[in-house]
């Protein structure tokens, strides 16, 4: 069994975020030869091809992928061991973002654990559409963000994870008939959306958009008044929405991730790894059961 450095392992996250080692030899501070030297060593240690240099983008290989999913990973980890050590109690502030449908099932149960448990930490919480606030995430302005995709990865996932789509609707309401469904909808970006139009055209459906609100207190507000129907990840729809597929065709799984920013501080590598310990706390306990 080979043990990985954690400095090889950091180049590798870091040629991966800048997209090439020019880039990521000014973020670490060392120079272009000594950055490739230790992406070549990597490479020779886990026999595997982990860049397609052929490519001007110096893309990631499936394998580089894998690795660098992990990398991220144990990185975090090791850096919350140093800081436990050095500095017990986190402090500061860590800016958050989250789907509005995310920050119900979220802020209560998994940030409200953290700021419980770690109270000299502020979260600022922004909510948005995944693809806002990876762009937020890519300016800086957001220092780790739960973003949704339809299925590709981002070279920043922490932790990824799919889920679900499920109808959300009340009798009647717009999708029963020959006519054209209702459609109530997040605005344009949203994955959501996308995923519903998707399926309905590729049965035949013909829709239209009735209801456009880009929170989820208004969505929930136009299905339980009948305007039509919407799909929502069945771990953040509302009890107080009738899930229903009767007429409907099967909606596509939405792939969720946890994506961090460069130079992440303490308090930031805390949240980062209390979420994920609880995501993988609560996909345990549903499997048991």
């Amino acid at each position: 069994m080979i043990t990985l450095p954690t400095e090889l392992l950091r180049a590798l996250v870091a040629v991966a975020d800048a997209g090439g080692v020019t880039r990521a030899a000014e973020g670490l501070g060392r120079t272009q030869p000594a950055v490739s030297l230790q992406i070549k060593r990597l490479e020779e240690m886990v026999g595997q091809v982990l860049f397609d240099r052929a490519n001007r983008a110096f893309g990631l290989t499936p394998a580089g992928e894998t690795l660098t999913g992990y990398a991220r990973r144990i990185l975090l980890l090791h850096d919350e061991a140093v800081a436990r050590v050095m500095r017990p109690e986190p402090v500061g502030a860590v800016r958050v973002g989250l789907p509005n449908d995310f920050a119900v099932t979220l802020l209560p149960g998994i940030l409200g654990g953290f700021a419980a448990e770690f109270p000299e930490v502020s979260l600022e919480v922004g909510c948005a559409l995944s693809h806002s606030l990876l762009d937020a995430l890519g300016e800086g302005d957001r220092d780790m963000v739960v973003a949704m995709t339809g299925g590709e990865g981002h070279p920043a996932a922490a932790r990824m994870w799919s889920e679900h789509l499920v109808w959300c609707g009340i009798e009647g309401a717009g999708a029963d008939g020959g006519g054209p469904v209702s459609l109530i909808v997040y605005p344009e970006g949203c994955t959501y959306r996308k995923r519903m139009i998707d399926a309905l055209e590729r049965s035949g459906r013909a829709w239209r958009v009735v209801y456009t609100s880009p929170s989820l207190a208004g969505l929930t507000a136009a299905v339980q008044a009948g305007l039509g129907v919407t799909a929502l990840s069945e771990r953040t729809a509302p009890p107080a929405l009738k899930r229903r597929a009767a007429g409907l065709p099967p909606l596509a799984d939405v792939s969720i991730g946890i994506y961090v920013g460069e130079g992440l501080s303490d308090a930031a590598v805390r949240l980062v790894n209390f979420m994920i310990a609880a995501l993988d706390h609560e996909r345990l306990t549903e499997d048991r059961l």
